[in-house]
């Protein structure tokens, strides 16, 4: 998934990045649940007004941030009705009221399976992200999705500040390993993996409710990037934990071929996956 930071794509998705982050990231995250309690799952397939889905995805995508579509909604709504998200899950969506998508991605389930498995595509994530774009600049997140042209991410777009007003600081990377491996140490297993891989997705957490998030799936993230095939020298990387918290993880493998891997739709789909189902 390339993994969407604060509210940047990270945070909205999280999931997608959702990703989410995975979620998210997201985008990939767990966002902070302040929504109404879960409607049953055999919600009334009743069509929702766009008006109140455009509310519920706005909350669900930006994730209690206080950033909000222009067009109160509009552009997720399209969304989801272009995907064919059903009329039981847009009116589950609405009843549930969250801002955590994996959450809600796991309530669908009991609604549709196809429902669920379209919350979490990678084309329903492109769509989100392209009305997150209108409204919030793209930025790096620790995984992110390729576009369809092969390119990475999407053009950003320079908008000048304003008279007065202040520039923020960029982040700078701390590539300074929190678990060291030894040079020519072999990484021989997932469980290398964990506590590194949960250091270095941690630090592009918003909030305590992320990092826990990436804590539960830890195990699982070590077993994706384990078996994807990448070269000691990564793996070494990945195992010593280092709390970037800025950029894309792929901008700072030491090899191309190892960046192509973190890159790919598979693999982030199924980090994606892992945040998803977490169980915090």
């Amino acid at each position: 998934m390339a993994m969407k930071t604060p509210m940047t794509r990270k945070a909205a998705l999280s999931a997608a990045a959702l990703a989410v982050l995975g979620s998210l990231l997201a985008g990939c995250s767990a966002g902070s649940e302040t929504a109404q309690p879960s409607p049953s799952p055999s919600t009334s397939a009743a069509k929702v007004t766009s008006e109140n889905l455009g509310k519920a995805l706005d909350r669900l995508v930006f994730q209690g941030t206080g950033a909000k579509s222009a067009d109160g909604g509009a552009c997720l709504v399209r969304a989801v009705e272009d995907k064919k998200l059903s009329d039981a899950a847009q009116a589950y969506i609405v009843g549930k009221g969250s801002d955590d998508i994996a959450a809600v991605a796991n309530g669908l389930r009991e609604v549709s399976a196809m429902d669920a498995a379209i919350m979490l595509s990678p084309e329903l994530r492109d769509k989100f992200d392209a009305c997150v774009d209108a409204v919030i600049p793209p930025t790096p997140a620790p995984f992110a999705t390729t576009s369809k042209d092969g390119k990475d991410g999407k053009d950003q777009v320079y908008v000048p500040p304003k008279q007065g007003q202040e520039l923020p600081q960029a982040r700078q990377p701390d590539l300074t390993p929190k678990f060291p491996v030894p040079q020519g140490a072999s990484i021989n297993s997932s469980s290398q993996l964990t506590a590194g891989l949960v250091s270095t997705f941690s630090s592009y957490a918003l909030n305590e409710d992320q990092k826990k998030t990436y804590a539960a799936s830890g195990a699982c993230l070590a077993g994706v990037v384990f078996q994807a095939g990448f070269s000691q020298e990564t793996l070494r990387f990945l195992a010593g934990g280092a709390p970037i918290g800025t950029g894309s993880i792929s901008d700072f493998l030491p090899k191309d071929e190892d960046k192509k891997i973190w890159k790919s739709k598979d693999f982030t789909s199924a980090l994606v996956d892992c945040t998803a189902s977490a169980k915090v």
